[in-house]
């Protein structure tokens, strides 16, 4: 028998829950987590005493009464808080998210029957051990997706499922049975009736998974349904001798190369989306031109349409409008840090990486890594040396060239003139200097 290590307050709330005479489980990722042996963070109770009657056991003061509808009661304890919440059935999913119809069911096995997985249809008891009427250990121990039941049915109950079985395939490397599979291309339809803070919460988690580009290989049409300016990417031959793969490969295995930054991985699922868009032919290959920028304008689409918020989209964009070029002298890394702070450009850094290590089967082209770790000793010069690289930095400000006699936009354009003048070394960061050079452009 597996036993799960709780938490002295959840084993608490258990037992109060068996001495008031109530029958008591803990159910979905914790039991799950804890069967593939990681450690448990939420720990959800399930119990057949009705809303009223655990609000009695615990008390008032302790219970927070938000989900009481659809059975659910948060009880506050010393350092946290828990949800408990009344076995239940559900049905009449009209919007393709939320049942109109809750039960409440006397028997566990009732309440694990509406879950999405196997998996995540097992519950736990301190005193019987696992509960698993539906396979779920011998699926994770062979990676398997299963829906429980019927899997047209858990799909057309609640769309969101699909995405979130691309989340568990991306983190666990866990493949979806045949029924399952089919089931999910057939009901993806469905997505459009999901919002969209939904959609990208479980694209984030999707993004960050090990196994992030296998999914993306197999499942781009499911993807596509949300954002289909990723079909015109599959299958596109880039017909270039520096690219092995077809764009969306490509982009596949970016993502997958990338450190688990939730804004580098979203760079690299948009930084090549214009491509096909872009594209043109001559007797040297297939070229790209301006590929950069019409991807960047493609993400500010699609990042503002998931409701993606201002500043992870800010940074994504610039992220992918800036990737097309290795910056290659002190100069170049000057200005990209006129744009950049030092945490955003090396995540430029990490995204010039994922974008070079996905272009060849071979792996990374050693010139262009070495031009990469040459920018990023640029910036390391630059910080510790406080070089100037915005015009805040310049030892001059706009009042100064106000005393000149300078006004409104001539104020900034000349900054900015003096700005490039340090960066280039035509003129020192030395406020007399500054002034000099100023009224020689003058």
């Amino acid at each position: 028998m597996i036993e799960i290590k709780i938490p002295e307050s959840i084993a608490h709330m258990l037992e109060k829950l068996k001495t008031a005479g109530f029958s008591a489980y803990l159910v979905g990722g914790c039991v799950r987590d804890a069967v593939m042996g990681i450690k448990p963070h939420d720990f959800d109770i399930t119990t057949n005493a009705r809303p009223e009657q655990i609000i009695a056991v615990f008390g008032e003061n302790s219970c927070t009464e938000y989900g009481r509808a659809f059975g659910t009661v948060g009880v506050k304890f010393a350092g946290g808080f828990a949800e408990i919440t009344t076995y239940r059935t559900e049905k009449d999913y009209k919007d393709g998210r939320h049942p109109q119809t809750v039960d409440f069911a006397d028997s566990i096995a009732d309440d694990l029957a509406r879950r999405d997985f196997t998996f995540n249809a097992m519950a736990y008891s301190p005193d019987t051990g696992i509960f698993d009427p539906f396979g779920g250990r011998d699926d994770l121990e062979n990676g398997i997706l299963r829906c429980v039941g019927t899997p047209q049915a858990r799909f057309q109950e609640d769309a969101l499922r699909i995405l979130r079985g691309l989340r568990f395939c991306a983190r666990f490397g866990f493949t979806p049975e045949p029924l399952t599979k089919a089931a999910m291309r057939a009901g993806a339809f469905r997505l459009e009736l999901i919002s969209a803070e939904r959609v990208f919460t479980e694209l984030q988690g999707i993004l960050l998974g090990a196994h992030v580009t296998q999914v993306l290989l197999d499942y781009s049409d499911i993807l596509a349904v949300r954002i289909p300016e990723i079909s015109p990417c599959i299958a596109f031959d880039q017909h270039s001798r520096h690219h092995d793969f077809t764009v969306w490969e490509h982009t596949a295995r970016a993502v997958g190369n990338a450190p688990k930054d939730i804004a580098v991985r979203l760079a690299m699922l948009l930084h090549d989306i214009g491509k096909p868009a872009c594209f043109s032919m001559d007797a040297r290959g297939g070229h790209f031109k301006g590929h950069a920028d019409k991807s960047a304008e493609i993400a500010q689409n699609i990042l503002l349409r998931l409701r993606c918020d201002n500043r992870m989209r800010e940074i994504v964009v610039k992220l992918v409008s800036l990737h097309r070029e290795i910056p290659k002298s002190l100069e170049d890394v000057r200005r990209l840090l006129g744009i950049l702070d030092y945490s955003e450009f090396s995540q430029f850094l990490a995204v010039l990486r994922a974008d070079n290590f996905a272009k060849r089967r071979c792996g990374a082209d050693e010139n262009a890594a070495l031009q990469i770790r040459a920018a990023e000793e640029f910036a390391v010069y630059c910080r510790e040396n406080n070089l100037c690289c915005r015009v805040k930095d310049l030892d001059i400000s706009g009042n100064d060239l106000a005393a000149l006699g300078l006004h409104g936009r001539q104020i900034g354009d000349t900054l900015r003139l003096l700005l490039e003048a340090v960066i280039s070394g035509a003129c020192p960061n030395e406020k007399t200097s500054l002034l000099g050079f100023c009224k020689k452009i003058s």
